[in-house]
């Protein structure tokens, strides 16, 4: 599991007129920074305000990207089956409960949340032509593993929007373009998709993002065992990861470089970047790949 860096396309609005600045620019940029900030934020407006579901949405969206996945699920729970939320919002907490749930083994409810999101946002695409909605329901087909109708949907996206110049959707896009390719043994492709979704995230400015592109491209190279290319970019994922205090990426990254020198057969070098690794911010889900790996390690040393 955890082969790429793979977070939900949450349509969460930049341009309200009452939505801060500050706390806009702060949610992007710092996840940390967000959760200690929003709260007071959250106390600022009227209760369940349109307001208050977009800083409520960046709450969550600060808790699935630190991976703290208890803290979360007790949020989210609170909001299945709320009445009278936003439709976005509402999507956005049955795709984030799917992939919690998913993590602790419950795949079957987790595969009818996300069945729940996908036919919702399928009737809002008719009626409201955002490019954005087509994203989010092919990142829930990822989830529900039919990734060749998620990758025809979205390659038909790129298509119709070649030209366009929207920052947001172009990253979005390439980063799931990214997801599908790779699921579907397209590698070439998928270094082609993340070169492009780095590029678009450097345009967006936002490091957390732009740590995440980064490592996710060192993995298509890691994937063709273009070691270089993949060591060089880790190498970069990592100073993004250290500004924007991304702990889960900088944890991912010493995994792989982990990975690498033990495929290379550098073995005290493997054990070393293995130490390196900050079992904190990862999942408990994915202490069975640590164990796997360190014991190849130790195996050769």
């Amino acid at each position: 599991m955890l082969f790429l860096l793979h977070f939900p396309t949450l349509l969460v609005s930049a341009a309200s007129k009452e939505l801060s600045y500050d706390i806009h620019q702060i949610c992007q940029s710092s996840p940390s920074r967000c959760l200690d900030e929003i709260e007071a934020n959250l106390a600022s407006v009227a209760f369940k305000s349109r307001v208050w579901f977009q800083y409520k949405l960046y709450q969550l969206d600060a808790l699935y990207r630190l991976v703290k996945f208890k803290e979360l699920n007790s949020e989210l729970v609170k909001w299945l089956d709320i009445e009278k939320a936003p439709l976005r919002f509402q999507i956005s907490i049955y795709i984030l409960y799917a992939k919690v749930i998913q993590l602790e083994g419950r795949e079957a409810l987790g595969n009818e949340y996300l069945n729940k999101a996908v036919n919702t946002l399928m009737s809002v695409s008719k009626v409201v032509p955002d490019p954005l909605l087509i994203v989010q329901i092919a990142n829930a087909l990822n989830d529900l593993k039919k990734y060749q109708q998620g990758y025809d949907m979205l390659i038909a996206l790129e298509e119709k929007f070649i030209k366009r110049d929207n920052i947001k959707l172009k990253l979005e896009l390439y980063e799931n373009l990214g997801h599908f390719a790779y699921r579907l043994d397209k590698l070439n492709e998928h270094i082609i998709f993340r070169i492009k979704a780095n590029g678009w995230a450097k345009l967006h400015g936002n490091d957390q993002r732009i740590a995440i592109t980064v490592y996710n491209l060192a993995r298509a190279y890691q994937m063709t065992k273009e070691y270089p290319y993949s060591l060089d970019y880790f190498i970069q994922a990592e100073y993004y990861a250290k500004k924007s205090e991304n702990y889960f990426t900088l944890s991912m990254i010493m995994y792989r470089r982990s990975e690498i020198e033990l495929d290379r057969g550098n073995y005290k070098k493997a054990m070393e970047y293995f130490q390196l690794i900050d079992v904190k911010p990862l999942p408990e889900s994915f202490n069975k790949e640590l164990d796997t790996l360190v014991n190849k390690i130790k195996n050769k040393i």
